[in-house]
């Protein structure tokens, strides 16, 4: 069993919901392959639910404001630094926070972590502006370990994850 980071926006969405589910079936996916997922928090469909998610993956949250941001940034990094075997990122939202997971994830060789492989899942077609250059820009003479892919369906997504594992 592989241990996974999952990232995805979670406020950039337009309908949160509707990210939520595709969140949650990517998500299912891997865990129906066998591998565990750090942190579910992203199937939230409404803010309280995602905040419940991400309290039982990282423990209880400080009282909203900054002092909160800081320590779910900080566990968030630390879950990507930590003895993880991949990730994986659905990125047809744009997400500071996701690219920040991201550059952690490949980064990770220069702060003398294991090279992970890194899957970036984007739905064709979805954002009206297009995937960011920040992202589409990453190549593999780059970064070896990272495959960013294009999806329609949920059913290219089951069909991605079990060639990626």
């Amino acid at each position: 069993m592989m241990k996974i980071f999952f990232g995805a926006a979670i406020q950039g969405a337009e309908n949160r919901q509707e990210r939520a589910e595709t969140n949650e079936f990517i998500i299912n996916t891997i865990k129906q392959l066998g591998h565990s997922v750090v942190t579910e928090h992203t199937t939230g469909k409404t803010y309280e639910e995602a905040i419940e998610k991400l309290e039982q993956a990282i423990g209880k949250l400080p009282p909203k404001g900054l002092e909160r941001r800081i320590f779910v940034r900080n566990k968030m990094i630390e879950a990507i630094e930590s003895p993880i075997d991949a990730v994986v990122f659905e990125v047809s939202v744009p997400s500071l926070g996701t690219g920040i997971e991201i550059a952690h994830a490949y980064l990770r060789p220069k702060m003398n972590l294991k090279a992970i492989p890194i899957l970036a899942l984007y739905q064709k077609d979805f954002w009206p502006n297009d995937l960011s250059t920040m992202i589409r820009g990453i190549t593999t003479d780059q970064v070896p370990q990272f495959h960013l892919l294009e999806y329609t369906t949920m059913t290219d997504i089951s069909r991605i994850l079990k060639d990626f594992f």
